[in-house]
């Protein structure tokens, strides 16, 4: 599946959502733009047809990527859910 969210980054922590879920988490920035990090994504309401993409309504992400001064590429998996791929583009909204 797919979707969209947003999120804001700051001081080595992301904070943000969607319409169903809400995610939580830090990440760590090298200097050549590698980028590591977990989130926490938990449910915070019902949406009437629509699903977690990972089919779980709780679920702890940890995943890696690299990123520009304008965005950010980041692909991970669920510790519940390994089969499941994450791949996220990050764009910055100015």
């Amino acid at each position: 599946g797919q979707g969209t969210g947003v999120v804001v980054i700051t001081d080595g922590l992301i904070k943000g959502g969607d319409s169903m879920m809400y995610y939580v988490g830090t990440f760590k920035e090298s200097t050549n733009g590698a980028i590591v990090g977990a989130l926490h994504v938990e449910k915070h309401s019902d949406v009437p047809g629509m699903l977690s993409v990972f089919k779980i309504n709780d679920l702890n992400l940890n995943f890696s990527g690299t990123s520009t001064n304008t965005s950010a590429t980041i692909n991970g998996v669920a510790e519940e859910a390994p089969t499941v791929p994450f791949d996220a583009q990050l764009t910055l909204i100015e």
